[in-house]
């Protein structure tokens, strides 16, 4: 007797999100190890989403924020670098604690978000989430986690929403979307350089009128 095989369609980022805040027997502080393990010590995608995710909100302008959440982004980013498949956290930053309700604040106010891009997400140009591009996304992912814990003016929405695009492409296996993150990348670091080339011209400039 033959049984028929059941494609299993994993779940997507909004759901494991959503399951997350409404799970009954999660309350109080939780930590980060237990967060881990909750959302998948695998799964590095949906771990670099739920720690990106607070720095796309208003709060995260507040000093030492976005250092909070990007140190456990750089952790994962060296892993994806080095190849591992499971997720470690050091025993100082994983027994760091947030609690469920500020969790729950903040996953219900990025979800809205969160679905528009998986409306937009599909698996195609897979290759861009596997063996040398993956360790390519990982230095990438790793350079905007640094960047996000500098205190530039106006820069943590930036660096956490290339964040989110970039995991929510690895989770999606959405290689275009992974492209989007890396273009809207080199679009700011072209700006950025535009406006620092402008900045020291103008500094030259009232130095050789003051001169």
């Amino acid at each position: 007797m033959h049984f028929k095989k059941h494609k299993v369609i994993p779940k997507r980022s909004s759901e494991i999100l959503m399951k997350f805040i409404e799970n009954k027997n999660l309350n109080g502080d939780l930590t980060y190890q237990h967060i881990l393990h909750t959302l998948g010590n695998r799964a590095f995608g949906i771990v670099i989403l739920f720690f990106a995710l607070p720095s796309i909100l208003p709060f995260s302008v507040i000093p030492g924020v976005a250092v909070v959440f990007s140190f456990p982004i750089v952790i994962l980013a060296f892993e994806m670098i080095l190849g591992r498949k499971s997720i470690w956290l050091p025993k100082r930053i994983a027994q760091k604690t947030i609690s469920h309700t500020r969790i729950t604040e903040i996953i219900s106010a990025v979800i809205p978000y969160v679905l528009q891009l998986e409306r937009l997400a599909k698996p195609r140009l897979t290759f861009m989430t596997y063996h040398l591009m993956k360790i390519i996304n990982g230095i990438t992912i790793l350079f905007l986690a640094c960047l996000l814990m500098l205190p530039i003016p106006f820069s943590n929405f930036i660096f956490g929403a290339l964040l989110a695009i970039f995991s929510m492409g690895m989770i999606e296996k959405d290689g275009f979307l992974i492209s989007i993150g890396y273009l809207c990348f080199i679009v700011y670091l072209s700006f950025i350089y535009v406006l620092a080339l402008h900045a020291i011209e103008a500094l030259l400039f009232i130095k050789n009128l003051s001169s």
